[in-house]
C-alpha cells in the first residue's frame, strides 16, 4: 500500500499521537538545539539551549496545538509536519502573516523518498485557500532540509549569524504563493 498523506488542523487522535511522540523522542537530538531544550516550537531566541535529559514534553504540548500533516504506512506514522497559520515572525519584524512550519521529522528508513518535498506540496495547497505564504526556518548546516526548500523555490529571507551558536546561523526562508 502506498504511503497516505493526511491533513488534521487538530490532530486528536491518540494513536496518531503516539506516533508523532514517538518520532519526536527518535530524532529529538537531530535538531539544533534538541526539542527537548526548547520551551515551545516558535521560540525564537534558540542561543543558549542546552540539552535536556529529558524527553521534549514542552515541546509536544505546544505541537499538539498547531496542525498536521502525517504520512503513514498503513497505520503507522512514518512522518509529520507541523504549522501554525496566521503566524506573524517577531524576527522578520514585517508584520507577514504567514503559515509557519515549526517542525518535519521523517523516519530514517522512509528518507530520500520525497516525503518532505510531498509534505510542501500539500501544505503550499492548504496556502492558497488561506492566501498566505509559508515560512520555514532551519539551522545553516541543515543540508537535506535546505536541499528542499530550494527545490520547492523557498527564498532565504533573513539569516541570524551564529543565531543557534558559533558558526550555527538561524536560517528564515518564505515563498509567497
Amino acid at each position: 500500500m502506498p504511503i497516505q498523506f493526511r491533513f488534521y488542523e487538530i490532530l486528536m487522535n491518540p494513536i496518531l499521537l503516539d506516533g508523532v511522540w514517538e518520532l519526536l523522542c527518535l530524532y529529538d537530538r537531530e535538531f539544533i538545539p534538541p526539542l527537548s531544550a526548547r520551551d515551545y516550537t516558535y521560540q525564537s531566541d534558540l542561543r543558549g539551549c542546552q540539552a535536556a535529559k529529558q524527553e521534549p514534553n514542552r515541546y509536544f504540548e505546544t505541537l499538539k496545538k498547531q496542525s498536521f500533516l502525517l504520512a503513514q504506512d498503513q497505520d503507522k506514522v512514518i512522518g509529520f509536519m507541523s504549522f501554525r497559520t496566521h503566524y506573524v515572525s517577531e524576527d522578520l519584524n514585517d508584520q507577514v502573516e504567514t503559515i509557519y512550519v515549526t517542525t518535519v521529522i521523517v523516519d530514517k528508513e522512509y528518507r530520500g523518498k520525497g516525503i518532505t518535498t510531498r509534505f510542501y506540496v500539500e501544505l503550499e495547497e492548504i496556502a492558497k485557500q488561506g492566501d498566505q505564504p509559508i515560512m520555514t526556518r532551519t539551522w545553516s548546516t541543515n543540508d537535506s532540509h535546505i536541499r528542499v526548500l530550494n527545490k520547492i523555490r523557498m527564498q532565504e529571507v533573513k539569516r541570524i549569524e551564529n543565531g543557534r551558536g558559533p558558526g550555527l546561523d538561524t536560517v528564515y526562508y518564505r515563498k509567497n504563493l
